[in-house]
């Protein structure tokens, strides 16, 4: 079994991580002051708090979904982990590998039933990227 981990320095996940947080938990209490009427009548209304809030849940989904630990098994199945959800799929159902060209140091891994959207800063991510071409020969690989 081969274990691949995302690189990022600690501190550095902690401000994700407090990022992350901030745009869930400061419209949460931008309506709750709202509905107090802390903020008075010339103050913004608590429903544009709510729209931030959908944007901050949203944000935090999409990147609580990047797997941050990749395990490629020795019976074939790689398995993608995030904070999330946890993805398992052979190495003959990949299509391609394929780096965003609208967003820098991001891959999408598109398989059968959908894509695995991943962070390019993991250990030995080149490596993976081999390993899946030798386990599969159809598979395509562009910008990586």
């Amino acid at each position: 079994m081969r274990l691949y981990k995302l690189y990022l320095a600690k501190p550095l996940l902690i401000f994700f991580l407090l990022m992350v947080a901030a745009w869930v938990f400061a419209p949460v209490i931008g309506i709750v002051v709202g509905l107090a009427g802390k903020f008075g009548s010339d103050g913004p209304p608590a429903w544009i708090f709510l729209i931030i809030l959908v944007g901050g849940l949203f944000t935090a989904y999409m990147w609580l979904r990047i797997p941050f630990e990749i395990k490629m098994r020795d019976d074939g199945l790689i398995e993608f982990h995030s904070v999330l959800r946890r993805t398992t799929i052979s190495s003959v159902e990949i299509k391609s590998v394929r780096a965003k060209p609208y967003a820098l140091g991001f891959v999408d891994v598109v398989h059968r039933t959908g894509t695995v959207h991943l962070v390019s800063q993991m250990d030995g991510f080149h490596n993976f990227i081999s390993t899946i071409q030798s386990l599969n020969s159809e598979v395509k690989i562009a910008g990586c």
